[in-house]
């Protein structure tokens, strides 16, 4: 039959299934239940127990209900105990170490699985030795042990393989894939996926099949290709959807949410998080249920509809604390922070911080430790308190670090050592049976003896110098291969330093919700050319007047936004400290501290260092508006008519010989004045068909044309004219900012 489409799955039988899942639910219980009927017609203690047994790997195959498998695994050991039964007891700590697992105790799993396999060895099952090395591995990769993980997930392979037990070897080199792809080891990471994905197509096993995609998926998803990990996750969906198997389906809507979720698409995200919930919900899948919670929590916060965000995250918190999931109270912890901090509620995001971090430290779950000190970070840099946010920025780099897998990396190093070694082996071992073998010809053909000898000396001696240079092309590959790593890990540092830079420098700024707090009808198009910028803008109430400034500081990319960050703190010690409202005043203040701060630097003296700004100051009382800018102008639409009011052609820190000061120009506002404060990255825009600058003229029609409708549709209109200029080549050439306000 021909394979549906996800859409006309979702359209017809998804309701179905709905339909139809108490049934099935109801034929496995019936399965259950008659177990236990047998059960009670039993009498001697190890078919009692054989049975016991039976219903505990039913709960956990058919239903996923590990509370049960736990009940259950407890009698069997219980009584197994009692009679020594070691069969029982082996296959009981098997249960409870998977129990152990799935909750997030990993010593009293591991402590379960190593007593499971003594006895496993001891009765020689070696089925269940095979399951206890793979239960092993995967506590192993748990913990961040990679290197054992692979041994133990190699071991119980190797008795899978023994066995002709082709599905549980399928099983492994899935968990082996898992792991690689964790420790960052893309290709490794397919190598094994490819290897699962061909054992799951000899047994026609399309669950495993769909399980294979699913995980080339997520290996695409890692490497940032997000387009193809869509093609993967769908067809594993289109799969198990086509052999009725929702509850992994769900799973699987989940990684496709999660994809439209860094696509930034939140309402597909949405829906397919959606979708997954009800299925978990219907399936009674607690820990399933908690993080597709967690999941529509993030979709509603980058839909910015936080009240909603806040319920599905507390619901994901209060269920993950219910069952004792620990990692994910951690992830649910910081999801609520956020939503607090994004309301500016600082002290409950602290608070449930302080949770996240704590329990985080509880499990060594070190990506949670992480990012709890970065939220605690860009908080304090919200609070104004830089030293708190100073210090746990310093603790979020020693974590991130940490984090880099530099053993990993080693592991996987030692891994191809012993592969080229045992090549190496082989190789030799080869060409020993070969100089043998011709030893033996020579022997027997007296006449060409010595030609073949001088042939065999000219053939050894192509041989080593083949041989060398392929060891000196090894050790060039293993020298290039460990270069390559280097400038790997550097790159990731310099990369991850400068994102938490642009954290850092977004938590300075005001959110558009603190600007709405001030300026109710108002938008900001900021758009760096780098992850950073070195333009910036900045606002605040002054003496009942509110001061408002646009800056653009030499430079874009890290050294643009230290000078950005260096003139947000001046100009708020400028205005703040000393109470200045007169635009003039201001800039002609700020142009002093820059010269002081930078006075005696090279690079103040060699270069034109500094900013150019635009800063207003409104009375509201008298309808009043002055005006002050260095370079940058100011612009006013009223009644369909652009009114510029042009800037000093000195920048701040311009002035250091004690020059001309800067001007003051006083206008009277109008209400539906709308107000325009830029940097000149718009205007200087690269692009068109004839790749030149937009230029101000067409950026001033522009704006007088968007004066009318709302901010918000004001700022759409400007980033998409801004893309459409840049055309196919898509390359900013400056960071772009523009702060608009109507009166």
């Amino acid at each position: 039959m021909k394979q549906m489409t996800t859409s006309i799955f979702l359209k017809i039988c998804l309701p179905v299934w709905f339909i139809l899942f108490p049934v099935l639910t109801f034929a496995q219980n019936a399965r259950i239940d008659s177990l236990q009927n047998l059960l009670k017609t039993i009498k001697q203690d190890t078919s009692r127990i054989m049975t016991i047994l039976e219903i505990c790997r039913a709960y956990k195959i058919e239903l996923n209900n590990m509370d049960s498998v736990s009940v259950y695994a407890n009698k069997v050991l219980a009584q197994s105990e009692a009679i020594q039964f070691k069969k029982g007891i082996a296959y009981a700590l098997l249960y409870t170490g998977m129990r152990h697992w799935k909750k997030g105790n990993y010593d009293l799993a591991l402590i379960d699985y190593k007593r499971c396999l003594g006895l496993m060895q001891e009765e020689n099952i070696k089925h269940g030795e095979s399951s206890c090395y793979i239960n092993m591995g995967q506590v192993y990769a748990e913990l961040g042990n990679y290197q054992q993980a692979i041994d133990y997930m190699l071991k119980g392979i190797k008795v899978k393989e023994e066995l002709k037990d082709k599905k549980g070897a399928r099983v492994g080199y899935n968990n082996i894939g898992n792991i690689y792809s964790t420790m960052g080891d893309y290709t490794k990471g397919l190598q094994y996926y490819y290897k699962t994905l061909k054992l799951a197509e000899e047994l026609n096993d399309k669950l495993g099949i769909s399980y294979a995609y699913d995980n080339i998926g997520t290996i695409f998803s890692h490497q940032n290709k997000l387009d193809m990990a869509l093609v993967y996750y769908k067809k594993a969906a289109s799969i198990q959807e086509e052999i009725g198997d929702q509850v992994t389906a769900g799973s699987t809507y989940n990684s496709i949410g999660d994809i439209y979720q860094l696509k930034k698409q939140y309402k597909e995200a949405l829906t397919f998080h959606l979708r997954d919930l009800k299925i978990k919900e219907t399936a009674n899948d607690k820990q399933g249920t908690a993080v597709a919670c967690k999941s529509i929590g993030v979709d509603y916060f980058g839909l910015k509809k936080f009240d909603q965000a806040l319920s599905y995250q507390l619901k994901s918190f209060t269920i993950c604390k219910e069952i004792g999931y620990k990692k994910g109270i951690a992830d649910a912890a910081g999801g609520i922070g956020k939503i607090h901090a994004e309301k500016m509620e600082y002290s409950s995001a602290l608070k449930y911080y302080e949770q996240m971090l704590r329990v985080s430290n509880e499990l060594d779950y070190r990506e949670g430790i992480r990012d709890a000190y970065a939220n605690y970070a860009f908080v304090y840099a919200k609070l104004k308190e830089f030293e708190s946010a100073l210090k746990y920025t310093e603790l979020y780099n020693t974590v991130k670090d940490s984090l880099l897998n530099k053993e990993n990396f080693k592991q996987v190093s030692e891994l191809n050592t012993r592969y080229e070694t045992d090549k190496k082996e082989k190789e030799i071992l080869l060409l020993t049976k070969d100089q043998q073998l011709n030893a033996k010809i020579i022997k027997q053909q007296q006449l060409v003896r010595w030609g073949l000898i001088g042939g065999l000396g000219l053939l050894s001696i192509s041989i080593f110098s083949i041989y060398r240079r392929y060891r000196f092309k090894q050790k060039a590959n293993v020298i290039l291969e460990k270069q390559k790593e280097e400038i790997q890990q550097k790159n990731i540092l310099i990369t991850d330093s400068i994102d938490y830079a642009q954290t850092i420098q977004e938590a300075v700024l005001p959110t558009q919700q603190e600007v709405s707090m001030l300026i109710p009808e108002s938008f900001i198009l900021y758009k760096p050319k780098a992850i950073v910028s070195g333009d910036f803008y900045w606002l605040s109430l002054v003496k009942d007047r509110l001061v408002c400034a646009v800056a653009d500081c030499t430079g874009h990319g890290v050294p643009g936004a230290f000078m950005s960050l260096l003139g947000y703190n001046m100009l708020e010690n400028v205005v703040k400290d000393a109470a200045i409202t007169k635009p003039a005043a201001i800039l002609d203040s700020l142009s002093e501290e820059v010269n002081s701060r930078l006075a005696g630097n090279e690079l103040q003296e060699n270069s034109k260092h500094g900013m150019d700004i635009s800063l207003i100051s409104i009375d509201k009382q008298n309808n009043m508006l002055e005006f002050s800018g260095a370079h940058n102008s100011l612009y006013i639409a009223r009644e369909k008519e652009l009114i510029e009011f042009k800037a000093d052609k000195i920048g701040i820190g311009g002035n250091k010989k004690g020059g001309a000061t800067f001007h003051n120009h006083s206008i009277e506002l109008k209400k539906g004045d709308m107000i325009y404060l830029f940097t000149d990255g718009f205007p200087d825009q690269i692009g068109g068909q004839k790749r030149k600058k937009f230029y101000y003229q067409p950026f001033k029609d522009l704006l007088l044309s968007l004066s009318t409708l709302t901010p918000e549709e004001q700022k759409i209109k400007l980033d998409e004219a801004h893309v459409n200029w840049m055309g196919e080549k898509k390359d900013q050439t400056d960071d772009i900012l523009i702060l608009g306000l109507r009166y």
